[in-house]
């Protein structure tokens, strides 16, 4: 339910915003506005206001128009009609710039730039990055947090996949040391941004284990182990990572395991000794038909973990949240640009496209972390949004733009029958786009 009401409750926003846009820019230049609406299809409800124009919140909800007075508008000079049209996408990067300002505003809690030992074969274990190290620059640019190593490696790759990472590190004892990471160096069959940032093996340093889920009837449950415990032992040695209990699990090869727990809720695990601890002894189950290192049995005791980070909650001042939340949009809008490029090109898979079963469970999981996760959400959506519609295809508002730049040069409209294929051809682009984007939502339902 959260997910659904998430989704539609994005969905409407973002699109009142962009039809607002073209409302006002229309109302600015004299143009007059029949109607007004969220969604499209059958009218659930709807009212007139002073001027004649009609507010309706309609069946599908997937969208919405503001509907001219045809007369009005192409009695404009070209200049008053693309600003009429390039408004919406306009308010959406407004609307984004807002949003990320009170992100950062309001603040959030993330992870601290520490490292976790890389995994075995990963770039950073390659270039000698050890457990405990601290990442103080990503590029030349200063880093607080783990979320910033990510944005600022994820920017670098979206624009060019072979972007190597200069990481100035800080280990225990203090000694400063930098490392160039390179996805070029290792093989990969997949171009996007976030798998070639698992290439480098860069994970943040985890204090502990949380039980985030339990398999009904597995043998945690059976033992009395709860949700959102946090796990600090296993047989007596610690557990920081969902790999160092698998390789207990491994050793014992089904012997019981005896766990050390602390509840997430009264317990700050960063302390050396914990307040509220127990002891729970729970014995493995063999995985049928898997196996583990060195082709042995592979034992489970039935949860789904993840992992309890030490965090540091940032925010900003009024100005320093308003220029930054300029900046982030700025990025995002030529990152979007960058990545489309990539997509023509053939340099990034057409696999990165989401539809609506992945932007609403994305909708979903943001709302359930926070406002200001919501928040970032809405923006990120917004600026897709606002590209989506500036791209030069005619039904869309970039394709418009296309036309009265076409107008300008030429002193004059363009034919009507070449405005009536390009409708055609951009009916059939919006079609083809909007149906990949559903295959591969279900392809990623399915795990494919």
């Amino acid at each position: 339910m959260t997910t659904v009401l998430s989704f539609l409750f994005a969905i409407a926003l973002l699109v009142f915003v962009h039809e607002w846009g073209h409302y006002k820019a229309a109302r600015l230049v004299g143009v007059s506005v029949e109607k007004f609406s969220i969604g499209f299809g059958r009218v659930l409800l709807s009212r007139r206001d002073r001027s004649g124009c009609e507010w309706a919140v309609s069946a599908i909800p997937l969208g919405g128009f503001v509907k001219m007075n045809e007369a009005d508008f192409e009695s404009r000079p070209v200049w008053a009609r693309a600003w009429i049209v390039s408004a919406g996408p306009l308010a959406n990067l407004v609307f984004a710039a807002v949003a990320y300002s009170l992100v950062f505003g309001l603040g959030q809690s993330e992870p601290i730039a520490v490292l976790a030992k890389p995994s075995q074969g990963s770039l950073a274990a390659q270039a000698g990055v050890l457990a405990g190290d601290r990442i103080e620059s990503v590029n030349g640019h200063r880093v607080e947090t783990f979320t910033d190593v990510r944005w600022y490696a994820l920017r670098s790759l979206v624009a060019d996949p072979s972007a190597s990472l200069q990481i100035q590190l800080v280990r225990p004892n203090g000694q400063s040391q930098d490392v160039v990471l390179s996805p070029k160096s290792q093989a990969s069959g997949s171009t996007a941004p976030e798998a070639l940032f698992a290439q480098f093996g860069l994970v943040p340093q985890s204090l502990a284990v949380r039980v985030a889920g339990l398999v009904e009837g597995g043998a945690a449950q059976r033992a009395g182990l709860a949700p959102d415990e946090v796990i600090l032992t296993a047989n007596g040695l610690p557990v920081r990572q969902p790999t160092d209990l698998m390789a207990v699990l491994a050793a014992g090869q089904g012997q019981p395991v005896r766990l050390g727990l602390t509840s997430l809720q009264d317990q700050d695990p960063r302390q050396e000794v914990p307040g509220r601890q127990r002891e729970l002894v729970v014995t493995p189950q063999k995985v049928v038909g898997a196996t583990g290192a060195g082709g042995q049995p592979a034992w489970r005791i039935g949860v789904s973990l993840g992992v309890v980070y030490e965090q540091v909650h940032r925010s900003h001042g009024p100005v320093d949240a308003v220029v930054r939340g300029l900046d982030r949009t700025a990025d995002l809008f030529v990152l979007s640009w960058q990545a489309i490029g990539r997509m023509v090109i053939g340099s990034l898979s057409w696999r990165e496209l989401s539809g609506p079963v992945s932007i609403a469970g994305a909708a979903g999981q943001s709302a359930e972390v926070g406002l200001t996760a919501f928040l970032g959400f809405l923006a990120l959506i917004s600026v897709s949004i606002g590209v989506l519609n500036l791209l030069p295809v005619p039904m869309l508002d970039g394709g418009h733009l296309l036309y009265y730049l076409a107008e300008f040069v030429r002193g004059k409209p363009l034919p009507e029958q070449v405005q009536q294929i390009g409708q055609r051809v951009g009916l059939a682009a919006i079609l083809l786009l909007t149906g990949l984007a559903i295959f591969n939502d279900v392809l990623r339902v399915f795990g494919v």
